[in-house]
């Protein structure tokens, strides 16, 4: 079982840095050029905000198997109470983001862009949380 746990969190860690690392390229090459992406780009972004956030949920899940499996539960130590917090706040944000986006591409308008400003400046603090966190915790 723990085999099985850790592919599904390994595999979900990868698909999650894939489509943050993807969208931002995309975003960041519309954003120079000062254009909005088509409708079909939307749609597309839409999908890897579904993807990412699915990702996530299966990190969660695979991750407290995980912590119970091995340690008993999860009063690791410190640091992962740091890392938890981090991945709470990226489960948050991008549950919220990929929330925002549905409804204004249901509005036929673009999303807010400062609040997403924020949400990407936010998810980004989330991930240094829970990467250093973790590198903290997992490093006895």
């Amino acid at each position: 079982m723990e085999v099985v746990l850790k592919i599904i969190h390994y595999f979900s860690i990868l698909f999650a840095g894939g489509v943050t690392v993807g969208s931002v390229i995309i975003q960041s090459a519309y954003v120079r050029a000062g254009e909005a992406p088509p409708p079909y780009v939307g749609k597309a972004f839409a999908t890897l905000g579904h993807i990412g956030l699915a990702s996530i949920i299966l990190l969660w899940i695979s991750g407290i198997g995980l912590a119970h499996l091995i340690y008993g539960g999860f009063g690791i130590n410190g640091a992962f109470h740091v890392k938890l917090l981090g991945a709470a706040l990226v489960l948050g944000i991008s549950a919220f983001a990929n929330l925002h986006v549905h409804q204004a591409m249901k509005a036929k308008r673009p999303p807010n862009q400062l609040l997403m400003k924020r949400l990407v400046q936010g998810g980004r603090l989330g991930l240094v949380l829970a990467i250093g966190g973790a590198a903290a915790a997992f490093s006895a």
